[in-house]
């Protein structure tokens, strides 16, 4: 877990306080870090690690928590069998209900008031079980000895009986240890991916902006919990750069590889620089921090003083849809993507955008799209999307091309598009 630095020293110097702001409801334990006790130190991490616990099981599903219920049920049940079977009379058919449903009833009561930290039911809960049991054994007391007392099978009956309560009951102990610990450990995995895909979400945010001529729209739908995609959008007064770039792999590490990619090109965009010489910068300054097997396919639109520039590294062709002569025509990548090599150059060049004429740069989750035979769903199908909805907003256009990819196959990795159209008159 994330712990946060609040620390500070005492007028004596000798020790500081931090305090654990990950701990559930804004609970902050403040410990002494250097001098503190040991067991004051173990009082404490037991005493995180329950609060832990239990934010664990509040982010458990409802209907996990029910199936971990009925399964306190059905063990405890066992152990309501096990006792009727060391009874050794001739049981009414309700006796044993009886006997199994306080068994386990009582007993995913017990865990009900656990998980959801009401310890004050416990007691309560344990004298209702109790008085039922002595209610139960008081109306059932007359029924009819199967074995003789003192007979060798009863004696065996008991002795195995027992047997199974014990085992059992290690049994559970040793599940709910197990579980604990694994528990903890999901815990903290999970703290960490939910903590990245907030990240995830905050750095790469749906783009809809209009800038002088130009309407932009984009958006990345990762397929898993953190993606790798990302779109962007920087202006200043009429001039503006918007990309595409895809991070290879999935999970966690692209999507830091992606963040540290978005700071980087922003302070180089913001430094007046462009183009070529932006993902040259980029390139330097990743290489360094990277995984050998990790690159980065980049797509660059960059809007100035009426020229429109084009930079693509390793990056899906672009596509350009001509609203004057209805038609599609592509340009594609002439450089390798960044981080490959580790001295690169980018090349720019410049593109005619005519007003209606529309731009789309995408990701290779959407060409990549397959079906139950294998097969891709390729760029063609995109292209003629394009052509047939060129005349809708925008959102929607980037709605229709993602279903269209959908329906054709299961999405398997991040999916992302930019559009750009220069509106008319």
């Amino acid at each position: 877990m994330p712990i946060a630095a609040a620390a500070y020293r005492s007028r004596t110097g000798r020790s500081c306080a931090r305090f654990d702001e990950s701990l559930p409801n804004g609970i902050a334990v403040r410990y002494v870090a250097h001098g503190e006790k040991p067991a004051i130190r173990n009082l404490r991490e037991k005493f995180a690690a329950a609060l832990n616990r239990g934010q664990f099981w509040k982010s458990v599903p409802t209907r996990s928590v029910a199936l971990f219920y009925m399964a306190i049920f059905s063990l405890f049940a066992t152990l309501g069998f096990l006792d009727l079977l060391m009874r050794t009379v001739r049981l009414h058919g309700m006796h044993i209900v009886l006997g199994v449903l306080l068994s386990g009833g009582f007993a995913a009561l017990f865990a009900v008031a656990a998980l959801r930290r009401k310890y004050v039911f416990m007691l309560p809960i344990a004298v209702i079980m109790v008085a039922a049991s002595l209610w139960v054994s008081r109306a059932y007391r007359n029924e009819e000895a199967l074995v003789p007392k003192g007979s060798e099978l009863g004696a065996q009956l008991q002795l195995l009986g027992m047997g199974g309560v014990v085992t059992l009951s290690l049994a559970y102990t040793f599940f709910l240890l197990f579980f604990s610990r694994e528990g903890e450990r999901y815990f903290r995995t999970h703290s960490e991916i939910v903590l990245a895909r907030e990240l995830h979400q905050a750095l790469v945010p749906a783009v809809q902006q209009t800038i002088g001529d130009f309407e932009i729209y984009g958006a990345s739908i990762p397929s898993g919990e953190v993606g790798g995609d990302l779109v962007d959008l920087v202006a200043h007064g009429d001039e503006w750069t918007a990309y595409v770039a895809d991070v290879s792999g999935h999970g966690i590490a692209p999507g830091v590889l992606m963040a540290m990619f978005k700071a980087s090109i922003r302070t180089r965009i913001l430094a007046d620089s462009d183009g070529a010489g932006l993902l040259e910068g980029v390139h330097q300054t990743l290489y360094p921090l990277k995984t050998s097997n990790m690159f980065v396919t980049a797509g660059l639109l960059h809007w100035d003083a009426g020229r429109m520039d084009l930079s693509l590294a390793g990056h899906p062709a672009l596509v350009l849809y001509r609203c004057a002569s209805r038609d599609i025509c592509e340009y594609a990548p002439t450089d390798l993507p960044i981080g490959i090599l580790p001295e690169q150059s980018f090349t720019s060049r410049e593109i005619e955008c005519l007003p209606g004429d529309i731009l789309l740069l995408l990701t290779d989750g959407i060409t990549e799209a397959a079906n139950r035979a294998g097969d891709e769903l390729g760029i063609e199908p995109i292209k003629s999307g394009l052509q047939q909805w060129a005349e809708l907003p925008l959102p929607e256009i980037f709605g229709n091309l993602r279903e269209q990819a959908l329906r054709f196959g299961k999405q398997q990795d991040d999916q992302t598009m930019l559009l750009v159209r220069r509106l008319k008159g």
